[in-house]
């Protein structure tokens, strides 16, 4: 109370000092909410930190039901999230039906990678279901999820599955040309061949067959049996050939002997065997 009234006088007696304290209070407050305006408007004009666009998970789907599509494959799935690309692989051998197309294998897209690994998780090993007059209705999902695996990896794969399909065709296609050129080569030899005999007997010739014309010999490989019997035969040979050898070379020294004689005894006139 006593301050009160002390307070109240003391604005009586020095009004002028008091009006000046109010000013300077009035001046701090105002500095103070122009400092908390322009805080707030640097924080406002700081870039916002940009959030990360979600990746994308991709399921591959190891067996296609028959006569299920790309439309229905994106009604079921769709249920569960947002699909971006499917893609199914047909299968070549099957013969295309009016009723569709059959497929042996896919992949499905979905936006979110958490939404593929949940779908992969639940629906796998399970009935498809639905409506129990659809076709599908007893049918089991096997359903995988790939870990790190993107659409341009698919299509990576299915470039060079593709190119490597294009070489085997053209193998196959130049292996077939050379083996129609060959027979109509032989044919072409063939005529030729009738055309020059019916032309010599004509003439009043007869064609004269060419050597080696006719069947091809084919020889088989010796079996290791006739090949030993070949060797033991060529061993025997060899040595019954020895003694004859013998016999000529000494035939021969003695024939070359006898010749150096005649020779010494012609040039000297017989004196060395008087001597």
């Amino acid at each position: 109370m006593h301050n009160i009234q002390a307070f109240v006088f003391y604005i009586k007696k020095k009004p002028q000092e008091y009006n000046c304290h109010r000013d300077r209070d009035t001046k701090y407050i105002y500095k103070m909410e122009e400092k908390q305006i322009h805080e707030e408007q640097s924080v406002n004009n700081l870039p916002k930190k940009r959030r990360k666009p979600p990746e994308p998970g991709v399921i591959y789907l190891s067996k296609i039901p028959a006569l299920m599509n790309v439309k229905t494959i994106r009604d079921i799935f769709s249920q569960y999230g947002e699909i971006g690309k499917i893609f199914l692989q047909p299968n070549e051998k099957a013969p295309n039906t009016k009723r569709g197309r059959l497929f042996t294998e896919g992949w499905v897209e979905f936006l979110q990678k958490k939404i593929a690994k949940q779908v992969a998780a639940s629906l796998n090993n399970t009935l498809i279901g639905g409506k129990k007059s659809s076709r599908w209705h007893d049918e089991i999902w096997n359903i995988k999820y790939l870990h790190r695996f993107k659409w341009a990896h698919l299509n990576e794969r299915l470039a060079y599955e593709k190119a490597v399909h294009k070489q085997r065709l053209r193998t196959e296609i130049a292996q077939v040309k050379r083996v129609a050129n060959f027979h109509i080569q032989n044919a072409e030899r063939s005529q030729k061949q009738k055309a020059i005999e019916d032309r010599k007997r004509r003439q009043g010739k007869e064609p004269v067959e060419e050597e080696g014309a006719g069947d091809y010999e084919i020889t088989q490989r010796d079996t290791e049996e006739e090949t030993v019997a070949k060797k033991r035969k060529l061993d025997s040979v060899e040595e019954t050939g020895k003694p004859g050898k013998r016999k000529k070379e000494g035939l021969n020294k003695k024939s070359f002997f006898a010749r150096t004689s005649l020779i010494k005894s012609i040039f000297s006139g017989g004196t060395d065997d008087k001597e």
